[in-house]
């Protein structure tokens, strides 16, 4: 949806249809979002378990057990966190290659250009970091909203058309398929039905730009997008931290900074802390869930089909009553998952 491949439009059933399974299977798009979903999993999972520990700690409860899942924990964390930043940068350089409105979106960068630096917030930045990110190259070019919106040529020469012009041009595809269908019924000359198809495939990838009215609906919200990325990368740059420490202090190592440590090494107000960070753990995984469906606003498919198209001939009420009963479903299988993961965290691991 994000970064369609593999597949191929069809004039005739009106479906993208797959043509490669591999190029499908294999999207380095797809691999990187895999990947960083995954690492990212694995940080909360990890932050959950030093988290539940620390609290045995602080009451006194289960300390084998927990000084070394502690260790583990941060062990199986730090790696994952750096696994993370690592996958979240190769997925920053593809958004950069395939959907440049998304990154200018999170950056709130509305003039793009060279050597351009990563906003900390309003007024703060890191020199050449987004064109670092972005490009593996701090002088790299990274386009903006506004040069995206009419245009630009980068510094190698590739020139990206205005929105305007790919919406000409897709309105140019949407008409020729509709002529090719009219000609296809009518049964008119091959000459008639190729020419219109030639255009099709001509402006197919602008198809989905001829249903947008007004070019600025392809930007989508940037105070969404701005705040949920940092609001990811604030917390994950911390979990990196906090893991490191944790894992040095759980081996007591430097002496000199842990001299009033506990049995895992750990200061005491570590153990509040490490708690306090099982919910922003959650908050950092769906802060970058927010960056991934905001950002490819307003598309279904990117470049081919917007939401306002995506329609379907449900009756809104059925859509309504099945929203509604998923709610309510997941709502509850939410309220008892808590529950039981209060009353065994309570009542601690059995022992045979």
């Amino acid at each position: 949806m994000q970064y369609p491949v593999g597949c191929a439009f069809n004039p005739d059933t009106m479906r993208n249809e797959m043509v490669s399974f591999f190029e499908v299977a294999l999207s380095p798009f797809a691999i990187s979002k895999f990947c960083h979903t995954v690492t990212s999993a694995w940080v909360v999972g990890a932050v959950f378990c030093v988290g539940v520990c620390s609290w045995y700690m602080m009451k006194r409860r289960e300390p084998r057990l927990s000084i070394e899942s502690i260790k583990i924990g941060a062990a199986v964390g730090l790696v994952a966190s750096l696994l993370a930043a690592a996958t979240g940068h190769k997925s920053a350089q593809d958004v950069a290659a395939v959907q440049p409105m998304k990154l200018a979106a999170m950056e709130a960068l509305y003039d793009g250009g060279t050597d351009i630096g990563l906003k900390v917030v309003e007024g703060i930045e890191v020199p050449y970091a987004l064109s670092f990110m972005a490009t593996d190259d701090i002088h790299g070019y990274v386009p903006g909203v506004n040069n995206i919106l009419n245009g630009y040529t980068t510094p190698d020469g590739k020139v990206e058309l205005p929105v305007e012009e790919k919406m000409a041009r897709g309105r140019k595809a949407i008409e020729a398929l509709a002529a090719y269908r009219k000609a296809k019924q009518e049964a008119a000359e091959d000459s008639v039905i190729n020419k219109q198809l030639a255009i099709l495939n001509e402006n197919m990838p602008y198809f989905g730009y001829g249903y947008i009215r007004d070019k600025q609906e392809v930007v989508p919200p940037i105070a969404v997008n701005f705040w949920a990325f940092r609001i990811m990368v604030g917390l994950g740059s911390l979990f990196i931290l906090f893991f490191a420490v944790v894992l040095a202090g759980s081996y007591g190592w430097p002496k000199c900074l842990w001299r009033d440590r506990t049995i895992t090494g750990l200061p005491k107000w570590h153990y509040a802390v490490a708690i306090a960070l099982i919910p922003l753990a959650y908050i950092a995984s769906e802060s970058g869930w927010l960056v991934a469906e905001f950002g490819r606003q307003p598309w279904t498919i990117q470049d081919m089909l917007p939401t306002w198209a995506a329609v379907s001939d449900l009756q809104s009420s059925s859509v309504m009553i099945t929203f509604f009963l998923f709610l309510i479903l997941f709502t509850t299988m939410l309220a008892v998952e808590i529950n039981i993961l209060f009353k065994q965290i309570k009542k601690g691991p059995e022992f045979k």
